[in-house]
């Protein structure tokens, strides 16, 4: 999870998402908002700030991004969520 302020590729400010290695179906993962997409160029998960920045709460539509796409790739890879949450509640 990250931000992109844009370049020649990704021509405009997005938050992005991906997993290495990712997993089978990654890519067709179902992942929230409905404004993010999967980029197959880059294999990473966008939502553009502007969508962010326009959604009726964009701290909801930035944390549906963060959640849904973790959620894709811990369970399609398999991850021991348990542990891994566990872990982070901890700090």
């Amino acid at each position: 999870m990250g931000w992109w302020p844009g370049d020649a590729t990704v021509k405009e400010p997005a938050f992005f998402s991906y997993a290495a290695p990712q997993p089978p179906g990654f890519s067709k993962a179902p992942v929230r908002p409905a404004a993010a997409s999967y980029n197959t160029d880059l294999s990473q998960f966008f939502l553009r700030y502007d969508d962010a920045r326009s959604a009726a709460s964009p701290r909801q539509a930035l944390l549906d991004f963060c959640q849904s796409t973790y959620e894709a790739a811990a369970t399609l890879g398999k991850w021991n969520r348990a542990e891994l949450e566990h872990n982070a509640e901890r700090g």
